[in-house]
């Protein structure tokens, strides 16, 4: 009897996470009506022994103390990690293999942030690289055999797998505009940005194609761009931002932040030289990305919609490219994401939302739950020109869409 207490006593969560290489993001909420809650954690990892996590202080906030333990492996995550045990973001590591430690912390995180138990039943979805979705199978048999207790600050947790997904990053940004336009899909082709890599994969005739994984991520360009400086560290975790910041001109006087001289006029040369560098690399790092996307890119295709936060970077050459070969493009396919979900990450966010909401409404049909709440869709509404600059909004269409089984694969063992 105790038993059947326990069971019926734990509190049911969704959660959906983005392996990122520069940050794991996830979303969490209690179901079927708590308030989505995002979860941050930085990219880096290091392995650790078990004596190293017990002196782990208490202490401050959690992405700054996450740790797990999984069988007799013991991992430091995110801040925590690189500050203290050297850890660093393992870019050429497959994320799955990386996956189910983040995943864990993700899981104590949620516990922290929403005040759970240490034994919780959980809706769980997670966005791979088109070539690693294959992976998923193997990913689901370590997270179920971790799932039995791992370790964490606040001890041993358990996760009961209601149902687990993985799709194809850009699936949140696909399926959002397929419930939005509906049979008015063109022919597309979906590009996501990462900083690690760039994927594809392409839409047509209700189908998705396979996708495409390469290493054109925004480490391609700070690995081009260290490569032409002297004095610039990789391991200097302030390059993205310094580089967001000194935006398309490469700002010469934003760019000194990068410098590690002391003499006021040698940072000013560092500055100058560091734009000039950043000017060509940036340059060489669109010319690649182009050349790749026209090798991919089929005839019949209508529109290309960009996503990831490297997108954003290199808009304004991602726009003068495509208005000039007339081809329609859209980015982000225009989502609309609340300032407490945005969290600072701004459309870095956007794929992982679409996603959490895509999979609510899954989640509702398997369920039979029926949900009342008006969720804005878009910023303005696809298509629609509205002079006045009047924000629409709409309401989201809960009748939920196919899911193509070529493009995401499915737990259905609830």
């Amino acid at each position: 009897m105790p038993k059947t207490k326990e069971k019926s006593d734990l509190k049911k969560i969704v959660i959906t996470i983005d392996m990122g290489a520069s940050k794991t993001k996830a979303i969490v909420q209690e179901y079927p009506e708590g308030k989505p809650v995002v979860l941050l954690l930085d990219s880096e990892i290091a392995d650790v022994a078990k004596a190293s996590v017990e002196s782990v202080q208490q202490e401050g906030s959690p992405e700054s103390r996450a740790w797990v333990g999984i069988g007799d492996e013991y991992y430091a995550l995110g801040e925590l990690a690189r500050r203290r045990f050297g850890g660093i973001s393992q870019l050429r590591e497959l994320k799955y293999e990386l996956a189910v430690p983040k995943i864990c912390g993700a899981f104590w995180l949620a516990k922290e942030k929403l005040n759970l138990g240490n034994d919780v039943a959980a809706y769980l979805s997670v966005l791979l690289p088109p070539g690693e979705v294959q992976d998923k199978e193997q990913l689901q048999i370590r997270l179920k055999d971790a799932f039995r207790g791992f370790d964490t600050p606040a001890g041993k947790m358990r996760v009961k797998m209601l149902r687990y997904d993985a799709a194809s990053e850009g699936s949140g940004i696909f399926f959002h505009r397929r419930r939005t336009l509906g049979d008015r899909v063109p022919v597309s082709m979906y590009v996501m940005l990462g900083y690690r890599n760039a994927s594809i994969f392409t839409f047509r005739s209700g189908s998705i194609g396979a996708g495409i994984t390469s290493n054109f991520g925004m480490s391609w360009l700070v690995n081009n761009l260290i490569s032409k400086t002297s004095g610039l560290s990789p391991d200097n975790s302030n390059i993205i931002e310094v580089l967001i910041e000194a935006g398309a001109s490469c700002d010469p006087q934003v760019m000194q932040k990068l410098s590690r001289k002391r003499k006021g006029d040698e940072i000013q040369l560092d500055g100058e030289l560091m734009s000039k560098a950043l000017l060509l690399a940036r340059d060489e790092y669109w010319r690649a990305i182009a050349r790749w996307l026209r090798s991919k890119m089929d005839e019949d295709i209508e529109e290309l919609v960009f996503c990831g936060g490297t997108a954003d970077y290199i808009r304004p050459e991602i726009d003068a490219y495509f208005q000039k070969e007339g081809m329609k493009v859209s980015l982000h396919a225009n989502i609309f994401i609340p300032d407490e979900i945005s969290s600072g990450m701004g459309n870095r966010m956007a794929d992982v939302w679409a996603f959490h909401q895509h999979m609510i409404i899954q989640f509702d049909k398997l369920t039979g739950y029926i949900r009342s709440e008006v969720v804005p869709l878009n910023k303005s509404v696809e298509g629609n020109t509205n002079n006045t600059g009047e924000e629409v909004k709409r309401r989201y269409n809960f009748t939920p869409c196919e899911r193509p089984s070529t493009f995401i694969a499915v737990n259905e063992n609830v």
